[in-house]
């Protein structure tokens, strides 16, 4: 058998090979990429995958709820940036509440640079920041059931429609306090409140290796490189057969 002949065979049978190898990585990046296009719109950004072993992978510290904030109706419960009103989530990337009062229909979250505007289902009708608050970082919350009351360092400011504001005693006034929560309730909590990733985030992470860490994307440029190589050298196959027939 002539060297040329031999190293045709051997090229052909490990370019089949390598070709069903590279060609399953490349189906995945192909889907991933896809799907990831269209995230948005099959709301992947917004959908979570929730594992302890992905945490412990990206790195993310889970934090259990230490307290929860309650009205005569509600209540609202927080860690790692998620929120729980009434056990269902009201919201991802949120800051930590410093109390929740209860006006008419609405429900008025505190935080130390925002108030946040609820409807008794979750759904955000506003966020109050900036110039609109009275002052900041705002330290509690309160109402004495005509008005909504925040404490800041620059002292307490009464408003009766959460848009003007003046300055006011609070000598009536029923301040929001965090209710320390069961073990049984911190439990239950915490697993719901999990941060978790996005499905969005990890199918981009698949799509270009970062989920591998810092040589994941080095991996998938191999690989297209190996594309590359695959594709030159069965043209040359493909040429040389058709040079001997």
């Amino acid at each position: 058998m002539s060297p040329k002949l031999y190293l045709l065979r051997w090229l052909r049978r490990w370019h089949a090979r390598i070709g069903f190898t590279a060609a399953l990585f490349f189906l995945l990046l192909a889907v991933t990429g896809v799907i990831a296009n269209h995230g948005a719109a099959l709301g992947l950004d917004s959908a979570r995958v929730r594992s302890a072993w992905l945490d412990r992978w990206y790195g993310i510290e889970v934090e259990p709820p230490r307290a929860a904030f309650r009205t005569p109706s509600h209540e609202l419960v927080a860690a790692n940036g998620r929120w729980l009103l009434d056990a269902r989530p009201a919201g991802d990337e949120r800051p930590e509440p410093v109390g929740l009062v209860e006006i008419g229909d609405m429900l008025v979250v505190a935080c130390p640079g925002s108030l946040y505007l609820l409807r008794a289902d979750g759904r955000v009708v506003d966020r109050l920041e900036g110039k609109a608050l009275p002052g900041a970082p705002i330290e509690s919350i309160g109402a004495d059931g005509a008005g909504l009351f925040v404490r800041t360092r620059a002292g307490v400011y009464a408003s009766a429609d959460v848009l003007s504001w003046q300055r006011a005693g609070s000598a009536r006034v029923a301040w929001s306090t965090p209710v320390g929560l069961s073990d049984a309730e911190r439990d239950a909590y915490a697993s719901a409140l999990a941060p978790g990733i996005t499905v969005q985030r990890l199918l981009l992470d698949l799509h270009s290796g970062r989920i591998a860490g810092r040589y994941g994307p080095l991996a998938v440029d191999l690989v297209a490189l190996v594309l590359v190589v695959l594709a030159a050298s069965g043209a040359w196959l493909f040429v040389s057969h058709r040079r001997r027939r």
